[in-house]
């Protein structure tokens, strides 16, 4: 993959090439593709000309002057969209003028990069052709863990898209009395002229709410938690549950998620299957050798499966596929 690939985004970076001593989606692959990074604001500057390689990641604001200037790209160059957050996202939240063009986009795009197998097969009802770009991680525990931690982690508030009123429920109903649950807390502000259903200070009683945290912050409640949950309708790409097994840590999660799926097999349900989620949950918070045993194997499988090399040389190996037909 000789040819220069532009990756635009909304991040606030200078444009250029970057090293990042973290990887996850998209640094793994903005190093190690490797991508150049551009701004949608600098995109006139930076890409000028025909026959440019671009990927861009759908925009989580001002999206239909966004999109007006993607699809300006299209008529002379090879673009590629990228998820992101949940593949519903686009259809739930925006307006239709912006859903029109969107679908535009995607019907005349070279290609689409999904994170999971589910979002493709939906997205393959708008774009030919679909490359999986998996959520990854460099940062793996040197060791499964000996012991547990002694509280509940929910990753998601319990209001908002995120979708957390379920999981906090179906562990509210399974834990023993007494046992300590986390749940994050973010506030409700307005988002480009809209608000953003996000939890303000709901919470269930005994639970623990905690403020948004840095990405060590996070690994460090994560690690320190007996056991995680994320099971919600709706997902985006699946970092949660390649974060979690990459410390060890037991989530228990939606089946239909690859991430979660592959990582956590014996903790993974349908997101509708109450009883059996409850029951896990409740196991977890009793069983101690259950919980390691969970998290040797999440260990295990997330360093074969979600290692940002091996994720980047699969994407790049199914991405020049798309080149040549």
């Amino acid at each position: 993959m000789e040819k220069k690939i532009y990756y635009v985004t909304d991040w606030q970076y200078k444009p250029g090439y970057y090293r990042f001593e973290k990887h996850r989606f998209p640094q793994a692959y903005l190093e190690l593709v490797p991508w150049y990074l551009v701004n949608y604001a600098d995109v006139p500057q930076e890409i000028k000309g025909s026959g440019n390689l671009i990927v861009v990641n759908s925009p989580v604001n001002d999206e239909l002057n966004k999109l007006k200037l993607i699809d300006s790209l299209m008529d002379n160059n090879d673009v590629y969209m990228v998820q992101e957050g949940s593949v519903w996202c686009w259809m739930y939240d925006w307006a239709a003028p912006e859903q029109e063009l969107y679908i535009k986009i995607l019907s005349r795009a070279r290609g689409f990069l999904c994170s999971n197998e589910y979002d493709r097969k939906m997205m393959s009802l708008y774009v030919d052709k679909t490359i999986i770009a998996t959520p990854c991680t460099n940062m793996f525990a040197e060791k499964p863990r000996e012991s547990v931690g002694e509280y509940v982690f929910l990753v998601n508030p319990a209001k908002g898209y995120q979708r957390g009123m379920m999981s906090h429920k179906l562990v509210y109903d399974s834990i023993p009395e007494g046992m300590k649950v986390y749940s994050m807390q973010f506030d409700r502000k307005p988002h480009v002229g809209r608000m953003i259903s996000l939890p303000d200070s709901y919470t269930l009683p005994g639970f623990t709410q905690l403020p948004r945290l840095s990405y060590d912050e996070f690994m460090s409640v994560v690690y320190n938690s007996r056991f995680g949950v994320d099971i919600h309708r709706d997902f985006s790409a699946g970092q949660t549950a390649v974060d979690f097994g990459a410390v060890g840590v037991p989530l228990v999660g939606n089946i239909q998620l690859d991430s979660q799926r592959r990582i956590f097999p014996d903790t993974s349900f349908e997101w509708d299957d109450y009883d059996s989620i409850k029951k896990c949950i409740h196991r977890l918070s009793v069983d101690k050798d259950f919980c390691i045993e969970v998290g040797k194997k999440a260990l295990m499988n997330a360093q074969a499966y979600y290692n940002s090399t091996k994720a980047v040389e699969d994407f790049v190996s199914e991405f020049n596929k798309t080149l040549t037909k």
